[in-house]
């Protein structure tokens, strides 16, 4: 018995030594997951893909999954990364508090955690990789102003702005930034429909706001998600005009997704302000490579990689540690082709189609 106990055990060790060096080789080639808020949207899409492809990249294992905007079923996804044990988790987080003892759960055990697109607000984060929203409201409230003057010769007209949901804390912050500004211009009249990011509710305030009878001269959308539902407003009334003819309704969105940059690059779109989601997962994925996994902190300070059309940037502290603030930026129709947008990779270097059927395409 005690013999056939020592050989089991013998066997048992050899199993666990090629085990271990399978192991081994794993970690060297490092198994990456990724807890995603959800694939409904085409930004969130790239963020995960961009991860996938860096990682593939790298001869390195990737696994998502996909929460479908439950934050419940978000937080159960990255604990079970956790059981699997990968060598770093990555998250997009439905909810900026509720999934921090997840994230803290994967740093007791040992496993690095990185944050794209939508920061937590505490925990002990490798690197957070995402962008200001209320600077992206800023400057698109600044591109809409600029629009009207050079409509106007002045700082005039009426602006209608299809707001996202205010429980989210993206939309909000656009919201605030774009209404900073507009509240320095008093000849400007600023109308806000609840439409919540939504390309049906977009369409129908846009078509409201159309046959009211008012002359509307610009439209907005936080997003270019739900910017569909306008374009689809402007066809539906007939009033889907390029820039420089008289009849032509200003368009400003915020994202760079590759609806921006073709109707910006056609004449139909005047500005977007794009958030690089591109650059998310990939500044994520280098940091990871650069001084995690290396045993080391991610440093604060000056970040350039030309790369990307915002070619530098800064990573700050943050309450949950190094926080990469890529620049939100300004796509134009002096830009719009430039390859380093978001976008246009997402397209061409990702391979991910871009569906616009909703604007009646």
């Amino acid at each position: 018995m005690q013999r056939r106990f020592v050989s089991f055990l013998g066997f048992a060790l050899i199993c666990l030594m090629i085990l271990g060096v399978g192991r081994a080789y794993a970690a060297d080639s490092k198994f990456i997951a990724f807890s995603n808020k959800g694939l409904d949207y085409y930004f969130w899409t790239v963020c995960q893909v961009g991860a996938q492809k860096e990682s593939e990249k790298r001869g390195w294992q990737f696994e998502a999954s996909d929460a479908k905007l439950d934050s419940a079923r978000q937080f159960d996804q990255f604990v079970n990364f956790i059981n699997k044990k990968p060598d770093a988790i990555f998250a997009d987080p439905n909810d900026s508090e509720g999934l921090i003892a997840a994230a803290n759960q994967a740093v007791a055990a040992g496993i690095p955690v990185a944050i794209v697109d939508t920061p937590l607000t505490g925990g002990d984060i490798a690197i957070t990789v995402a962008f200001d929203n209320y600077d992206a409201g800023v400057l698109a409230g600044e591109a809409l102003v600029k629009a009207l003057k050079a409509k106007y010769g002045e700082e005039k007209g009426t602006i209608v702005y299809a707001i996202g949901a205010m429980s989210s804390e993206a939309w909000r912050l656009r919201r605030e930034g774009t209404s900073a500004v507009m509240a320095k211009y008093p000849n400007i009249k600023l109308y806000e429909d609840p439409a919540d990011g939504e390309i049906a509710k977009t369409q129908d305030f846009v078509l409201n706001r159309l046959t009211s009878g008012e002359k509307i001269d610009a439209l907005h959308t936080p997003s270019d998600n739900p910017g569909m539902g306008l374009v689809s407003a402007l066809r539906m009334e007939k009033k889907w005009f390029k820039r420089g003819d008289p009849n032509h309704v200003i368009i400003v969105t915020i994202d760079g997704e590759p609806i921006a940059n073709k109707f910006i690059e056609e004449g139909y779109y005047d500005y977007s302000i794009a958030q690089d989601g591109f650059s998310y997962s990939a500044i994520a994925v280098e940091m990871l490579e650069k001084y995690t996994f290396e045993g080391k902190k991610v440093p604060l300070g000056p970040y350039e990689n030309n790369k990307y059309y915002w070619e530098k940037c800064e990573i700050i502290d943050s309450a949950a540690g190094p926080y990469c603030k890529v620049p939100a930026y300004e796509i134009n129709p002096e830009n719009a082709t430039d390859p380093r947008h978001w976008g246009i990779v997402a397209e061409k270097e990702l391979n991910i189609p871009y569906d616009m059927s909703a604007t009646g395409q």
